[in-house]
């Protein structure tokens, strides 16, 4: 690779790295009058295949296929989509509450007394 190429390279990283930590400082909030789901599906899924690509520019760069790499960026990408699928999961209905327990009129006396 010639310089151009190398700069060219060092270049696109940083842009990514840069446009990554803009969306962490967005705090990525779902515009107004989109759904959210969609919306957050959509850029869960993108995520997801950037770090497996993430994997596979590491290992490039670093001589060829390395399976450790591949493995824990599938491992980060299979992450993020079951955070997506749980939230796109409907809400559960609330667990039922169980009635709560009378409380007697009258304690027996060794229910007062700790020493009984």
């Amino acid at each position: 690779m010639d310089d151009e190429g190398r700069r060219r390279l060092t270049e696109a990283v940083r842009r990514a790295h840069e446009t990554l930590g803009e969306v962490t400082e967005m705090q990525a909030r779902c515009p107004d009058g989109v759904d959210r789901f969609d919306w957050s599906a959509d850029l869960l899924d993108d995520l997801a295949r950037i770090a497996l690509q993430v994997g596979d520019a590491a290992a490039a760069l670093t001589g060829g296929e390395d399976d450790e790499l591949e493995a824990r960026s599938r491992d980060l990408a299979t992450t993020i989509v079951r955070r997506r699928n749980d939230a796109l999961t409907p809400l559960r209905s609330p667990r039922r509450r169980m009635p709560r327990a009378t409380v007697p009129t009258q304690l027996d006396a060794r229910a007062v007394s700790r020493y009984a």
